[in-house]
């Protein structure tokens, strides 16, 4: 069964579907997306915490919110 995800702070939100096998889709609100197998999100995760952590050092994450959603909560962009 897929999870569903709303991640937001106060300008932006981005939707993550997680599927059961581990791939993940990550969508804006103007609908663009992003697919990434069990594997480039591994790889994905390694990149940001070890290469561009750098920019985000000085970021407020206190600010994120995520947060589990309903698949009828999904936007259909």
């Amino acid at each position: 069964m897929p999870k569903y995800y709303k991640i937001y702070d106060s300008k932006e939100v981005v939707y993550v579907t997680v599927d059961d096998g581990g791939a993940v889709i990550i969508r804006d609100a103007a609908g663009r997306k992003v697919f990434l197998t069990k594997y480039q999100a591994k790889i994905m995760k390694f990149g940001i915490e070890n290469l561009i952590s750098e920019l985000f050092k000085d970021a407020d994450s206190s600010k994120v919110n995520a947060e589990e959603i309903k698949a009828e909560d999904m936007p259909n962009a």
